[in-house]
């Protein structure tokens, strides 16, 4: 797999591909790295196939829109999504096929009712839900400290401890933790 986590200050966008059928997906695509997401794809001779929101985000430009635009792909969303640009919505348990990768979502209501993690074999992409040493407001537009609680002690933290969590923002450099 080639993969590439972009920072945009505290915010993380996820570049994942495969290199057998030459797809890729965008996780959490930041408005200011439109230009890197299509220089690593290019580098990589990948097509991007999908992006990927993990919920809607209050505290970042998303550049879904424009890059599903201008590349004509779906953005994925969960379908409690207001956004109107999702056009390929996801429930509990839904998988997204990038050529051999598999993104197993998780809905993880909390942050934001539509807030989703992304599970992969070895590695999870938490969004807002679970950050390095923190977790994602819930004073935002639909968010609700109960579903937060129940997202992380009922769902995330009974996952394989092993597994690697990559969260939508990070403001201390930290990358990468396990669950």
């Amino acid at each position: 797999m080639i993969f590439e986590q972009i920072a945009t200050g505290g915010c993380q966008s996820y570049f994942l591909g495969c290199p057998e059928t030459r797809q890729a997906v965008v996780i959490d695509p930041e408005q200011k790295q439109i230009d890197v997401c299509l220089g690593i794809a290019a580098r990589e001779g990948l097509r991007i196939a999908f992006l990927i929101d993990t919920h809607t985000h209050a505290d970042h430009f998303s550049a879904s829109r424009e890059m599903a635009e201008r590349l004509g792909v779906p953005v994925a969303m969960h379908s409690l999504s207001p956004s109107a640009h999702a056009t390929m919505r996801l429930d509990d348990g839904d998988m997204v096929r990038v050529g051999n990768l598999r993104l197993q979502a998780m809905h993880t209501p909390g942050h934001t009712r539509d807030s989703i993690c992304l599970m992969m074999a070895d590695r999870v992409f938490t969004g807002d839900t679970l950050l390095i040493g923190g977790t994602g407001r819930t004073d935002l537009p639909t968010g609700d400290a109960d579903a937060l609680y129940d997202s992380l002690f009922n769902r995330l933290l009974r996952l394989d401890p092993a597994l690697r969590v990559y969260p939508a923002h990070d403001y201390k450099g930290r990358t990468v933790l396990s669950v």
